[in-house]
């Protein structure tokens, strides 16, 4: 633990360590990611560690990896902000939204997956898709697509090109933490739900991030809406006076009964691939039923949530 101290004065690092903690402030994915607390292994960022070692969590270590750091992104944001205040003030919504999403999406780029294609032959005149293999011997499945009269099996998949999954990792850790310090600042019981990059409050919880409050400034908290009566149903699953939000449902889905929507799909490319009638763009409507059971903690009868408790054992090294 000496050592990892050292090493986190100068270097960034990614390791896989055993917590022992009871707040659940570090993620861990066990089929799905969660935020325990008791005694487990996870893998964490340079924010992660240290704080880890301050509070006295940190038990084992296993793995390190170190980096060199820097603020990689400060030109990119600085340019990216600075245009989509300017576009805000003249009012053309669309390239304010447009710098956003350029602002949001840029580092989870470099932790992007994806599938490796080997060309293997030719097909004039067959009609683009894809196709699965099931080798029922070796309990194998491959993977074929055919495009533009040639044939592609899939030979792996993992990392896209060009990728560096722990800037992305570093930059989730950074603001999983800011939020945590977010939601300690208000208190316990003036939250009542938190997402990736918002808070729902109360009054007394609003007071306590009034310095934290700016609707210009780079970083700062921006108050979206004010209601008197909000239903949680689960993860991105909410109501207010104003907007209903449910992941995967559109703004313009007929409700058909509770957990039931309708609404269009607009296939992307591997969907018109998949569909085998890529030559043809087909808008269908589809229903979607929603499992809206909560399975990152567990449900209390007033509906708040206690946190998984683990009991991972050490290993020795």
């Amino acid at each position: 633990l000496k050592s990892l101290a050292r090493i986190l004065k100068t270097k960034a690092v990614v390791a896989k360590v055993l917590i022992e903690t009871d707040e659940p402030v570090y993620g861990v994915r066990r089929d799905r990611l969660v935020f325990p607390v008791g005694r487990f292994w996870t893998s964490l960022c340079t924010p992660e560690l240290k704080y880890a070692l301050k509070a006295g969590h940190l038990r084992q270590v296993e793995t390190i990896v170190t980096y060199a750091q820097e603020k990689i992104f400060r030109s990119y944001v600085d340019k990216f902000y600075e245009l989509r205040l300017g576009f805000r003030s003249a009012g053309a919504d669309e390239y304010e939204e447009l710098c956003k999403k350029m602002l949001n999406s840029l580092y989870g780029k470099f932790g992007q997956k994806g599938e490796n294609w080997l060309k293997i032959g030719d097909c004039p005149g067959e009609l683009d898709r894809e196709e699965l293999m099931f080798n029922m011997s070796g309990r194998r499945v491959t993977k074929l697509r055919y495009l533009m009269g040639e044939i592609f099996i899939m030979i792996s998949t993992g990392e896209s090109f060009d990728s560096f999954p722990a800037i992305a990792a570093h930059v989730t850790a950074y603001g999983r933490l800011f939020l945590w310090r977010l939601m300690q600042q208000v208190g316990s019981g003036n939250y009542y739900y938190c997402d990736t990059d918002s808070l729902i409050v109360n009054e007394t919880g609003l007071r306590r991030l009034r310095k934290d409050i700016s609707q210009t400034g780079l970083g700062g908290l921006k108050v979206e809406e004010s209601c008197s009566h909000l239903v949680i149903r689960g993860l991105k699953d909410y109501s207010t006076e104003s907007k209903n939000v449910t992941k995967g449902i559109r703004k313009n889905a007929i409700r058909v009964s509770d957990g039931v929507y309708q609404q269009e799909l607009w296939p992307g490319f591997r969907g018109l691939l998949r569909s085998g009638k890529a030559e043809t763009y087909r808008i269908q409507t589809i229903t979607k039923h929603l499992n809206r059971e909560y399975r990152k903690g567990y449900v209390r009868p007033d509906g708040s949530i206690v946190p998984f408790v683990y009991a991972d054992e050490p290993v020795t090294l």
